[in-house]
């Protein structure tokens, strides 16, 4: 792909994410795989539209698979009103610590996507971090995490229980090691005489763990401000 039209996908992925009408973006998965998508389709959500270009079809199996990350993303933040997600992009592209453009950023964290799940796991945290609290550079963080794990390990750690998942044993944090979510092992368990168990170590969730694991798994995080979100 030419830098133009890098920059044509960047500015059409912002253009979608601030202005497009996204209230049927759930029926647009359904006719990906037809040979061509009709103008409304394309007039709608501009990113598509540059994506499938004049021809108005999906030519490869690597545009495909793209194209349905890419909806999947903007599926959970249909209902948000556009003058709500453009004032997010906004305070997020004017960020005094941010280089760069909030579409190149979108389109990058989206094609690292292995899975529709992935994105659909980052359009949640984008919906609660972004649109909702401003907090743009904990969003980013989590899409690192979000990275460095398979859906199997992300969707395991979603499945502990609530009273368990932010502090668990050592071995139990093996697949989860430099992702993000844990703390690296603590010793927790100091003996009356002083001494210690070196092999009885917990470790604790991080800041960004405990955000993707309430996030995803729909529970509601009360009491939080911005400010106390670095």
């Amino acid at each position: 792909m030419t830098e133009e039209e890098n920059k044509s996908l960047s500015m059409s992925m912002e253009q979608t994410v601030e202005y497009s009408n996204l209230e049927f973006v759930g029926d647009i998965g359904e006719i990906l795989l037809d040979t061509v998508l009709d103008d409304g389709v394309l007039k709608e959500i501009p990113v598509l539209g540059t994506i499938v270009g004049v021809g108005k079809c999906i030519k490869n199996v690597y545009d495909i698979r793209f194209a349905k990350k890419l909806i999947a993303f903007l599926f959970p933040i249909k209902d948000v009103p556009p003058r709500q997600r453009a004032e997010a992009l906004r305070r997020w592209e004017t960020d005094d610590n941010y280089r760069g453009k909030v579409g190149d950023t979108l389109l990058g964290m989206i094609e690292r996507c292995d899975d529709t799940v992935k994105a659909v796991w980052l359009s949640k945290l984008f919906y609660e971090l972004v649109l909702r609290r401003n907090c743009s550079r904990l969003f980013m963080r989590a899409e690192k995490t979000l990275s460095a794990l398979s859906v199997m390990d992300i969707q395991a750690f979603l499945n502990m229980p609530k009273e368990h998942y932010s502090r668990i044993r050592e071995e139990e944090c093996e697949p989860f090691i430099g992702s993000g979510l844990y703390q690296n092992p603590k010793i927790t368990d100091i003996r009356e005489d002083g001494t210690i168990d070196l092999d009885d170590k917990e470790c604790e969730s991080t800041e960004i763990g405990i955000w993707i694991y309430n996030v995803l798994n729909d529970i509601p995080m009360r009491g939080v401000h911005s400010s106390k979100l670095f």
